[in-house]
């Protein structure tokens, strides 16, 4: 098990940031939540970040985005959206999730 710093904030393995950040374990599980993205989200940690845990998962979300993933990953995303506790928030990435599903059915030539 990794455990990795931040300024401002002691060691902590990624599973504990997901669990405090209130990440549907499906992240982790389906391969969704690559070191690379945790360190990144890491290392902007503060303590009491937890409060607004939301905007690191919306931030989750919006990360594979930019990426331009493959219709197996945008499924995913679409179904971690169904999942996540903040709707609110889920519905906004769905929005964002259905038009890269859109704009990859445009590419394909779908």
């Amino acid at each position: 098990m990794r455990r990795f710093e931040a300024s401002g904030a002691a060691w902590m393995r990624k599973a504990d940031f997901l669990s405090l950040m209130k990440f549907p374990p499906e992240w982790e599980e389906w391969g969704l939540y690559p070191d690379e993205l945790f360190l990144e989200q890491w290392a902007l940690y503060r303590p009491g970040d937890e409060a607004g845990s939301e905007h690191d998962r919306n931030g989750a979300f919006h990360w594979w985005l930019k990426r331009k993933p493959d219709m197996d990953v945008l499924e995913k995303l679409l179904l971690l959206s169904h999942l996540d506790g903040d709707q609110l928030m889920a519905a906004d990435a769905r929005r964002y999730i259905d038009q890269a599903i859109g704009n990859l059915d445009i590419r394909e030539g779908c």
